[in-house]
């Protein structure tokens, strides 16, 4: 598992690099900062999630449409708790943004990690809940 946990965060490390050169890349161009932000984000969630798939967790069980699906919801729920950390932080411990969005990076690391784990490159949520009540009714 470690292996794959370094792979996992030099990945982040070299996403964050495509979405911030991608974001100011953009920005030379005169589109609105909120399209320009919208691409480098999509850029970057299309860079982890195939960097993912075929240089860390190396998983072709399901198809990548599949993988993709699940990938979204654990992004999706990822960006919850971020925004639920940000305000929590900032208006009940007097944080700054700043400080309260690397409290919820640090958060979401291993929520993320685990999930595309086990969930995302894996046998998918269907089997992984078919497997559950399997090990619960033989009890």
């Amino acid at each position: 598992m470690l292996p794959s946990l370094f792979r996992y965060l030099l990945i982040g490390g070299i996403v964050f690099v495509v979405d911030v050169g991608t974001f100011q890349i953009l920005l030379l161009t005169p589109m609105y900062v909120p399209l320009v932000t919208t691409l480098s984000y999509g850029v970057a969630v299309v860079a982890h999630f195939m960097l993912n798939k075929f240089f860390n967790f190396k998983n072709f069980e399901r198809s990548t449409i599949r993988q993709f699906r699940t990938y979204l919801v654990i992004v999706v729920v990822c960006w919850l708790i971020t925004i639920l950390v940000i305000q929590i932080s900032v208006s009940k411990l007097s944080l700054t943004p700043l400080q309260a969005k690397l409290i919820a990076v640090i958060i979401n690391i291993p929520i993320g990690f685990l999930c595309h784990k086990y969930l995302t490159f894996s046998a998918g949520v269907r089997t992984k809940l078919r497997q559950l009540q399997r090990s619960l009714t033989r009890r």
